[in-house]
């Protein structure tokens, strides 16, 4: 989300604890800094032994303000009431386990701890720290408290080679999913984050099937999964327990953490993971681009170039409307959502979807155009599109980038 110009600019303060995952923030710096963002940077006094201030001052645009800082003679107001009216939007990244605890529990001892209880503004907070020391009782308790906040969106750590070189959950959150979730955060402008998914389970599908034509050939589409991921992680966001089924990934983001994810490549496979967990899914959006068409015969040859012709004419048949058969076991409690992608005018297009929502059987339909200039896939694709309803809803919601 890039910021039109200086005044509008969004102010983020970014608090720096002192994990070893702190060496990945000035990266987080640098990549904010393009976007357009006004960054102040907060490190501890350990996070000052793992990264240079210097460093971080050059990335931000902005002197980095420092643990000894807080009381100094030649501060004329409490820096820490200072620094939280100047912010727009806060960063605790990395989150430790000693700061969060100092949090939770009303202790501020020290600048950042200080800065964490006069803050009323949103917060997204990224935990790093070995897996025992996420795992132990203390530390989960005062996380489980902190999910409690309202102001507070929590990016629970990933899992993968840790500084310790162990394999564990531990892992600071991605500097892209930072971003998304900082990018999400001030999508909701003037109202109040809400966590109002909790305890739901939401199931997604995304990107392209792909149909064996032979040995050498398949048939796929150009959907990238974007859209499918971003509504995943947006739901998470908002509380939502979320399982996302999707075709292979053609994004250059890392947004995957914190999500359940199955890698479908057919029409089979993708019918087969949906029947798995649809029974338990409070919401199904159905936003898989699924190939039209599948091989009936054997597909372990290569046909010869001479012969495709003839074979594909006697092999092609039409993929099963994959939300038509699974709306046939809907229960009464679950939300369907499914998606159409169309050409022309939605004057043109408005009663084919009216049409499609009622043969589906799903209760809403989102319906977007593909033909317009840097509209459609991929990740960067801006989309505008139209949601409708079973009765006579028509909502507009107007073009934006995906992410």
């Amino acid at each position: 989300m890039k910021t039109k110009n200086t005044d509008s600019k969004i102010k983020v303060l970014i608090l720096i604890t002192g994990s070893i995952a702190a060496v990945r923030i000035p990266l987080l710096v640098s990549q904010l800094a393009r976007e357009n963002f006004e960054i102040r940077c907060v490190l501890s006094k350990n996070a000052e032994k793992l990264i240079k201030p210097l460093s971080l001052s050059i990335l931000s645009r902005n002197p980095s303000i420092l643990e000894d800082d807080q009381w100094s003679s030649i501060q004329a107001k409490p820096l820490h009431i200072e620094l939280c009216r100047w912010a727009d939007i806060l960063i605790v990244a990395p989150l430790t386990a000693t700061t969060l605890s100092k949090w939770v529990t009303g202790n501020a001892d020290g600048l950042i701890p200080s800065i964490l209880m006069a803050n009323t503004k949103p917060i997204i907070v990224a935990p790093a720290m070995n897996t025992d020391m996420w795992l132990n009782k203390a530390v989960q308790k005062n996380y489980q408290n902190l999910e409690n906040y309202e102001n507070v969106l929590s990016l629970h750590p990933s899992e993968g080679l840790l500084a310790c070189d162990a394999i564990g959950i531990g892992k600071i959150p991605s500097n892209d999913l930072i971003q998304l979730a900082l990018e999400f955060m001030i999508s909701h402008n003037h109202n109040s984050y809400r966590k109002d998914l909790i305890n739901k389970e939401i199931l997604i599908t995304g990107g392209g099937t792909s149909e064996t034509i032979d040995a050498a050939r398949h048939i796929t589409n150009k959907s990238s999964g974007a859209m499918g991921l971003l509504l995943s992680q947006v739901a998470r966001f908002r509380g939502a327990q979320v399982k996302y089924i999707h075709g292979p990934l053609k994004i250059d983001k890392d947004l995957t953490d914190g999500i359940t994810r199955y890698e479908i490549e057919s029409s089979v496979d993708l019918i087969k993971a949906i029947e798995n967990e649809i029974p338990s899914c409070d919401y199904f959006f159905m936003n898989a681009a699924v190939s039209d068409f599948k091989i009936t015969s054997d597909t372990s040859a290569k046909i010869s170039k001479n012969k495709i012709n003839d074979y594909l004419n006697k092999n092609f048949e039409l993929v099963p409307d994959i939300l038509k058969t699974i709306s046939e076991s809907k229960k009464d409690n679950q939300i369907f959502v499914g998606f159409s992608a169309f050409t022309g005018s939605i004057e043109k297009a408005r009663l084919t979807i009216k049409e499609k929502i009622i043969q589906k059987g799903c209760d809403y339909l989102f319906a977007n155009p593909i033909d317009l200039a840097d509209q459609g896939f991929g990740f960067l694709a801006q989309n505008e599109g139209w949601l409708f309803d079973t009765k006579n809803m028509e909502q507009h919601i107007k073009k934006n980038i995906k992410n």
